[in-house]
């Protein structure tokens, strides 16, 4: 080889060499710049032992929107909202009541589900109740603390919840909705309570076994009001226009390489143990065994209302900024360190329910490491007009091919749009 190719040939390797150094450079500031700008980045999942500071979209419970069923009974009839959640302003004056009476609850004792019929009778000698059907039956410390209470009454779930008025105090009920009834006294007092009854129109509510001659075929404590109006239909969009968000808000770095198409339409991240996928349907999907995805507790193990609010400040990251609907907790499992929440959509106090019967969101934790979770990623944006609801009397007349079943109103997203149905469960 000649000098001139000699020389040539080194020239060549030089430049090679400062391109290389110059790219590999330019890696690593954009890998510190994100990680100054990031403290969910993922080198600071590998060199922090501290859990993951999400956002701050809720402060406590209270900040969460439970859809809940209201129903006020006095002694010549009943009156009902099957739209209201937690944070509306119509369920203030209710919501309160409840509030004082889990947070001065007395002895619970065991008591039957008849019991609790029997306490919504409409008579002349009847003081009143409030009667509350939340989604789901859920941790009693959990329900209160929707409400701004404290529960120290043992650890009990309800899903459906009675205030009722005795000779001068309340009585609390608390049902999960399946075999387990309680009942204990209150600090309430009769006279508060009856003062709200006053407060409503009575007349225009009915349970099921009002009338059982009509409504015999559906579950007792079905629930219906003349009052009702189809809210508007919604529009769903379940795009996810910016998977870096979604990179970010789970702690992966938003520029790895470390990515592959599964799919048409789907892609796949993996870093060390962990996994995201994230499709073009709005499905996001984790998993991974490090610990490096924590939600932020005082203690070595989350507390229960850390785990939710945590979890929640988490899932929120993930949906557009202008949702429209909202996510409740429908569900919460925990055995030993592991635990495991179910999230469902619910707009203006009523629930969505998906065609394939799936929640909007699950998640499981191991103590405060958020080791699995999937969540379809949905904005509803609400028509310009009411929609079209099945008349009662035909509802009733399908119901009867799912005996014992109760029967409500929901929103179904089949994908495309989220209409108001009435739904057997």
């Amino acid at each position: 080889m000649d000098q001139r190719a000699k020389r040539r040939r080194n020239l060549l390797q030089n430049i090679a060499i400062i391109l290389l150094s110059a790219s590999a450079v330019l890696l690593f500031v954009q890998t510190q710049l994100y990680n100054l700008r990031s403290n969910t980045g993922y080198l600071s999942g590998l060199l922090s032992s501290s859990s993951v500071q999400k956002v701050q979209s809720v402060s406590g419970l209270t900040d969460l929107a439970m859809p809940v069923r209201v129903a006020v009974t006095g002694a010549y009839g009943r009156w009902a909202d099957l739209s209201l959640t937690t944070a509306s302003e119509d369920f203030a004056q209710p919501g309160n009541l409840l509030m004082e009476a889990l947070g001065s609850a007395g002895t619970v004792k065991d008591c039957s589900v008849d019991d609790f019929r029997s306490a919504l009778r409409v008579d002349a000698d009847y003081g009143g109740s409030v009667y509350y059907d939340f989604d789901g039956a859920l941790p009693l410390p959990l329900l209160a603390g929707l409400v701004g209470a404290e529960w120290n009454g043992g650890d009990l779930s309800a899903r459906r919840v009675l205030l009722q008025a005795e000779e001068r105090t309340a009585r609390l009920f608390v049902w999960d909705g399946g075999s387990a009834c309680y009942v204990c006294p209150t600090a309430l007092t009769a006279d508060s309570l009856k003062e709200m009854v006053a407060d409503y129109q009575l007349g225009s509510a009915w349970f099921a076994f009002d009338q059982p001659e009509n409504y015999s075929h559906v579950a007792p404590f079905s629930l219906f009001s003349d009052q009702f109006d189809p809210p508007p239909d919604l529009s769903v969009s379940s795009a996810i226009t910016d998977s870096s968000a979604v990179l970010e808000a789970l702690s992966f770095n938003p520029h790895t390489n470390f990515r592959y198409a599964e799919s048409p339409g789907a892609e796949v991240v993996v870093e060390g143990d962990r996994t995201l996928g994230i499709r073009s349907d709005g499905e996001v999907s984790y998993q991974g065994s490090s610990g490096t995805l924590h939600i932020a507790s005082d203690g070595e193990t989350p507390t229960e209302t850390e785990t939710v609010v945590g979890v929640y400040q988490l899932l929120s990251e993930l949906l557009p900024t202008q949702s429209g609907a909202g996510l409740y907790l429908q569900d919460f499992q925990s055995s030993g360190s592991s635990t495991t929440l179910r999230f469902g959509y619910q707009y203006n106090g009523l629930p969505i329910r998906f065609t394939d019967g799936g929640a909007a969101a699950e998640i499981t934790l191991e103590g405060s490491a958020i080791t699995r979770l999937s969540v379809r990623v949905r904005q509803y944006i609400a028509g310009g007009s009411a929609g079209m609801l099945l008349p009662l009397t035909q509802a009733l007349s399908i119901a009867r091919s799912y005996p014992g079943k109760e029967l409500a109103v929901y929103y179904v997203d089949n994908g495309n749009t989220a209409a108001v149905q009435w739904l057997a469960e």
